[in-house]
């Protein structure tokens, strides 16, 4: 892989790159916990016939908080999925402009995708009852936890984050073709 595809250079990390990376990598240990929720449903569910009515929004609220900002993280490091035999076979300059093309989309369609699931959880977190009271998304059936409201404002935190790095990264791209 050629270097070019590097859009995350360790020495040369923006503030947001490692913001995004202590994010993640303080947050990868909640997939330890879904695991462990996960197995504890099973137990309760296959050997003791007890099953929980909570694990299971739990543990994909757990995962959903852990995906939603873990792809800045995979961003900041460069350690996201990436096709590049096509990049890697053209020259220098057709590579960079790949890259400012790929970039370039990334910050588009996170744009539309930050709009569009802060619209979901805008609708999810500003809900009253008639008598005024805050009344988020509750999971459909006990527990009645806001378990949909905090999975719909990780994703919008999520994906804020995510634009910031590929903008961060956009920006840093056009400035080495200037240098």
């Amino acid at each position: 892989m050629s270097d070019v595809h590097a859009t995350a250079d360790p020495g040369a990390a923006s503030p947001i790159d490692a913001l995004a990376t202590r994010i993640g990598q303080a947050l990868s240990w909640i997939f330890v916990l879904a695991i462990l929720l996960s197995v504890y449903e099973v137990v309760m569910r296959y050997l003791f016939g007890a099953p929980s009515s909570w694990a299971l929004p739990t543990t994909t609220t757990l995962c959903q908080i852990g995906f939603a900002l873990g792809g800045a993280w995979c961003m900041a490091r460069g350690d996201h999925i990436r096709i590049s035999f096509v990049p890697d076979q053209l020259g220098p300059r057709a590579r960079w402009l790949v890259e400012l093309v790929s970039l370039s989309i990334g910050a588009f369609y996170l744009g539309g995708l930050l709009y569009a699931v802060w619209l979901d959880a805008k609708t999810s977190v500003w809900k009253f009852d008639f008598a005024g009271a805050w009344a988020p998304e509750l999971t459909p059936g006990p527990p009645n936890w806001p378990l949909p409201t905090i999975g719909k404002v990780a994703l919008v935190i999520g994906t804020a984050l995510f634009l910031l790095v590929v903008v961060t990264h956009l920006a840093a791209h056009l400035r080495r073709r200037g240098a």
